[in-house]
């Protein structure tokens, strides 16, 4: 749930240089002083001492308290680089657009929302254009696959308007007006006049359309009289294809829009069900999920060899694809709660993934499908590799980090991160000490544990897991302690931690709010809680189902409605 954590307030404050040693945006040091609790002064290094607790959270304020719903006001949103190669596929087919587009802006943990902000800078105009003469190109170069996407001959009479409709229609993602085909037809003779080639006329039109704002921006404006403004039909199935599809709607959503279909919650959701159902929202999902846990950082992910001989190139990406199977097994292949990411015992493994893990090889080509042992320590999303190891340090482990992704990520509790200046933990001079006995030295210090205390204790429940994710009893010569406290409940490892952190009204409300923002394209406002929390409502009423969610938000006024411009 979205925390403004004014209860926080002097213990964050305390958050001064110094006071987040080891925490998320520290340096990685050198040796194995990385953030991490451990056991209270005065015990022996190696003795585990009472396990730390997380401190108790308030909950948020009741919906009688809140403001009455008011829809946000329509937005322009450019099309984010994946939803631009999208629509280039779905429209022409495979086709290899210039890798050096403007990158996109993420706010708020997503691209979705960032595209409000973003606009065509002269750098990025001159890329749009010659990305659309190259995909143009190499569609108009290939003489069936111009045939295939023209449909008829451009000597017949009629042939350039009805292709010029259809293609503009797609492209533009409504139907095209008389006047709007008339002009591309116009600037099709006068290419022809000045080419003296058909298919090169067709080609230059064709890259014309994909330079138009109407392709490169999402135009959703609403319709109708103050007050009781939504989103037409035509515009509606642009929001619910990019929702689902991540790209533009195709010829039969249009259509339905065209007929009317998309002006209720029982036609959208029809739509909705039938965009899920194609491969298209399993990649689109994919992207969303990837954002959510930054899985994007593990395809170039590097730790210290020396310290670390099985991380490889390869090991990153295979740790990306463990938990894009795992999300996809769970949302797709078996429509399951939600919720159970944090808890599933069924995983993807490659040969290399199985090796790390301490399993057989597997059988077959790439991932596959790998239930757990009843022995086995990993369990769920926090059980991966991927996870644990995009939460930890180039040589050691961060408890730190990793209740923080916890906290932020998984519970939308936000802690700020660290000021500059902060240093790193120092050794003891009374010898060996784990991870989480150096932590709690530092802990000691209150304007430290004000921040601490809310990540620490998740993220020390994960220590007998390294910073590659491969499993340990030993740190340091010294047996790790991994036991912590939440809320009363004494757990350690990512299954008793899974199990705990699934049974909180946090998890499902979390992953609600995140995916508002997402579809909604911006941070909820004050007067769109109450459609927030009606969504978290369906989200637990469907047994937090993640399609059932996308259903939700599609039929909701939130999604539907347009409020006055401000």
């Amino acid at each position: 749930m979205r925390r403004l954590c004014w209860f926080l307030t002097a213990a964050l404050a305390g958050c001064a240089p110094g006071a987040l040693s080891g925490g998320p945006d520290a340096p990685d040091p050198a040796g194995p002083d990385a953030g991490g609790p451990g056991s209270p002064p005065g015990n022996p290094p190696g003795m585990p001492g009472d396990p730390p607790e997380v401190p108790p959270m308030m909950p948020p304020p009741d919906v009688e308290e809140l403001p009455d719903y008011e829809p946000a006001p329509a937005t322009l949103y450019r099309l984010t680089r994946a939803q631009y190669q999208n629509c280039l596929r779905d429209l022409l087919g495979a086709v290899d657009v210039p890798a050096d587009l403007e990158a996109d802006t993420p706010l708020h943990g997503f691209a979705s929302v960032g595209a409000s902000e973003l606009t065509v800078s002269p750098r990025a105009a001159e890329q749009l254009e010659a990305a659309a003469f190259a995909v143009a190109g190499q569609v108009f170069g290939d003489a069936e696959r111009r045939q295939a996407l023209v449909g008829c001959d451009l000597g017949e009479a009629g042939c350039v308007d009805d292709f010029l409709r259809r293609f503009g229609r797609l492209a533009w993602r409504r139907p095209l007006s008389g006047e709007e085909v008339g002009e591309l037809s116009a600037l099709y003779a006068e290419l022809l006049r000045t080419l003296r080639d058909p298919w090169r006329a067709a080609e230059f039109t064709v890259a014309t359309v994909l330079q138009s704002p109407w392709f490169v921006f999402r135009v959703e404006r609403g319709e109708g009289v103050e007050g009781q403004r939504r989103y037409s039909d035509v515009e509606m199935a642009s929001r619910l294809s990019f929702l689902i599809w991540n790209s533009a709607p195709d010829d039969a959503l249009l259509a339905a829009a065209e007929r009317g279909e998309l002006a209720t919650p029982a036609g959208l959701e029809t739509q909705a069900r039938r965009l899920l159902a194609d491969d298209r929202a399993r990649e689109a999902m994919r992207h969303f999920f990837g954002e959510f846990f930054l899985l994007d950082r593990l395809d170039g992910l590097t730790k210290d060899r020396d310290v670390f001989p099985q991380m490889s190139p390869t090991l990153g990406a295979a740790m990306r694809r463990e938990v894009e199977a795992m999300i996809d097994d769970v949302v797709f292949g078996r429509d399951a709660d939600l919720r159970s990411l944090l808890t599933t015992r069924d995983t993807f493994l490659d040969a290399e993934l199985a090796a790390l893990y301490g399993l057989p090889p597997v059988e077959g080509p790439g991932h596959q499908p790998v239930h757990l042992p009843p022995d086995n320590p990993r369990g769920g999303l926090l059980g991966t590799a991927g996870i644990l190891a995009l939460n930890a340090h180039n040589t050691v482990t961060s408890p730190t980090l990793r209740g923080k992704f916890i906290q932020n990520t998984l519970l939308c509790f936000d802690i700020p991160p660290p000021p500059p200046g902060i240093p790193q933990l120092s050794d003891s001079e009374d010898g060996p000490e784990t991870t989480r006995q150096k932590l709690e030295r530092h802990r000691s210090d209150p304007s430290c544990n004000g921040c601490h205390q809310f990540m620490d204790p998740l993220g020390v429940s994960l220590e007998n897991f390294d910073a590659i994710g491969a499993f340990r009893t030993t740190e340091a010569g010294l047996a790790i302690d991994a036991r912590a406290v939440f809320e009363g409940q004494t757990f350690e490892g990512p299954r008793q931690l899974g199990e705990l952190l699934r049974e909180r009204e946090e998890i499902g409300a979390c992953f609600a709010r995140r995916f508002f923002r997402h579809g909604m394209g911006h941070l909820e406002s004050e007067a769109e809680e109450r459609a927030v929390r009606d969504l978290i409502d369906a989200f637990r009423a469907s047994d937090h189902r993640f399609q059932a969610l996308v259903v939700a938000l599609v039929t909701s006024d939130a999604f539907r409605l347009v409020g006055e411009d401000e």
